[in-house]
């Protein structure tokens, strides 16, 4: 395999992975999110040998936690293709999503994560908040985030 080429890419383009990944059972309309075309959005796809592998959104959206202001960004709809997961591509997507929000003074990344992919995330350094919580239609998710970092860049 080809180093991973991580590029933005237009909100269309992250529907496929989105449903075949995440949404199987559920109408191509179930896909297409809220701030899909807002200005701030950020879609990204992990392509390699030329074949579109992974897809991520991030939305600047403050968490549901949120006590006071903070410049948060939330991740929606990543998904790894079938078969390929657990081999760097979504770690992949995931840090270069965390790069961008840091270069857009974001200071916490936030999702609701499948309670399956849990400890994905906690691997990349995210918290769980509270219990877990069911998406109907989707299944348990966990609230998660991270603090991002300048020093980490």
């Amino acid at each position: 395999m080809s180093t991973p080429d991580i590029r933005r890419i237009p909100a269309a383009e992250t529907r496929g992975l989105r449903r075949a990944v995440l949404r199987p059972h559920q109408p191509p309309e179930a896909v297409v999110y809220p701030g899909d075309d807002d200005q701030d959005t950020l879609h990204l796809g992990v392509y390699s040998d030329g074949r579109l592998l992974g897809v991520a959104s991030l939305y600047r959206e403050p968490p549901p936690y949120a006590l006071k202001a903070i410049t948060a960004w939330r991740l929606r709809g990543m998904a790894v293709e079938q078969g390929r997961q657990g081999q760097g591509l979504g770690a992949a997507l995931l840090k270069a999503c965390m790069d961008h929000a840091r270069e857009h003074r974001g200071t916490q990344l936030w999702c609701n994560a499948r309670a399956t992919a849990s400890g994905f995330y906690r691997s990349l350094g995210f918290i769980q908040h509270g219990d877990v919580f069911e998406l109907p239609g989707i299944g348990p998710h966990h609230l998660m985030s991270r603090e991002l970092k300048e020093s980490e860049r």
